[in-house]
């Protein structure tokens, strides 16, 4: 992505598509993180929107919203490259708030080449406990809720590429990279070599959180 775009991208998640969203009933937080240097392009950008349940992201006011794209989300999601988007369900959570770093480590739908999650879910507890580690959490991602065919679905995937989903996901937030990345290393280590050779796993520095209520005084 040019210098130029990635301004665009940036302006428009802040400014419109995160707002948007959060003035949707049931959202409650969003938040945007840009990968470390060397990172995949296809892996750049990590958002998350959390609600307060997984059914909120097939109610009617979110599906209004993904039917009736602004020219500016229209344009955005044209060129996205390797979509990834799954609705989760939280299995575990631990600790309080974000950090300025979050670790994400995906897996797909093999279950060959995921963990079970309880093992996931003990190993999301030891990440917690490490130094400078603010929280951590395990999530189950459907393969078919959200993946609905909308407007904006066919603007994120008129490159070619379809959405990607994930099964299970583990994410860790930090205070600094050296304690976030240490969690990560921790967590890969301990997954047998066929799992972590076919985990997505990335370090994230955090870039914008949003709120309901940020974006309710912000429309006011």
């Amino acid at each position: 992505m040019q210098a130029a775009s990635e301004v665009d991208y940036n302006a428009w998640h802040s400014l419109e598509h995160m707002p948007e969203r959060l003035s949707v009933p049931g959202f409650r937080r969003g938040r945007r993180c840009q990968a470390v240097d060397g990172t995949p392009a296809s892996l750049r950008y990590f958002m998350m929107y959390e609600a307060d349940e997984p059914q909120i992201f097939v109610s009617a006011p979110y599906l209004a919203r993904l039917n009736d794209p602004t020219p500016w989300t229209r344009r955005i999601l044209s060129v996205y490259i390797a979509p990834s988007r799954t609705v989760c369900e939280v299995l575990a959570s631990t600790g309080r708030g974000t950090g300025g770093w979050l670790a994400t480590v995906q897996f797909g739908r093999d279950a060959a080449a995921s963990p079970d999650e309880d093992w996931l879910v003990s190993r999301m507890h030891e990440a917690a406990e490490a130094p400078g580690i603010l929280g951590a959490h395990v999530l189950r991602g459907s393969a078919s809720l959200g993946q609905q065919p909308t407007a904006e679905k066919v603007f994120r995937e008129s490159g070619g590429e379809p959405d990607r989903t994930v099964a299970l996901a583990l994410l860790i937030d930090g205070l600094d990279r050296d304690c976030t990345q240490e969690a990560l290393t921790a967590v890969l280590t301990a997954l047998p070599d066929a799992q972590r050779n076919s985990a997505v796993a990335t370090l994230y520095r955090t870039q914008h959180v949003l709120s309901d209520a940020d974006a309710l005084s912000g429309a006011a």
